[in-house]
């Protein structure tokens, strides 16, 4: 009777050491990393924003319908704020930075891609809290001369 007693605790404990390896092995680190991924290829070019949603913040009076931003292939652009003037992508995202100190401005996650027109959404970085949603249409910047 003792042996049956201890093989039913034996058992016991193997099934909660498989049911805690299964368990932590299930972790929701998904959540760090964009389904859409920006990549260098699709972002570098010159785009015009089409349309902005977003929450309060002092920064979105830099971002309206109509503005532009620029991103070349050497890591500079030119975007919503003049601070805004380097980027880096990482782990599938756009991280905006001031150049000169590496201060960093702003996070960008893919939502949707459809050709030439991305809906990002931009979170603020350090005091800036701001939430927005942006439409950014590609264009050629030689044929919006004439």
């Amino acid at each position: 009777m003792m042996k049956r007693k201890n093989l039913w605790h034996l058992l016991a404990v193997v099934m909660v050491a498989m049911l805690s390896v299964g368990f932590t092995s299930c972790g929701s680190d998904d959540d760090d990393e964009p389904t859409l991924k920006i990549t260098k290829d699709m972002l570098v070019g010159s785009w015009e924003v089409t349309n902005v949603t977003a929450n309060s913040g002092d920064e979105l009076r830099k971002v309206y319908v109509g503005a532009t931003m620029k991103f070349y292939s050497d890591g500079t652009c030119a975007c919503s704020d003049y601070m805004e003037n380097a980027y880096r992508i990482s782990n599938g995202r756009l991280e905006t930075y001031y150049k000169e100190t590496g201060e960093p401005m702003f996070v960008y996650t893919l939502l949707a891609q459809k050709g030439d027109v991305i809906k990002l959404m931009r979170n603020g970085t350090l005091d800036d809290h701001s939430v927005c949603m942006l439409t950014l249409e590609k264009y050629d910047e030689i044929a919006s001369l004439y």
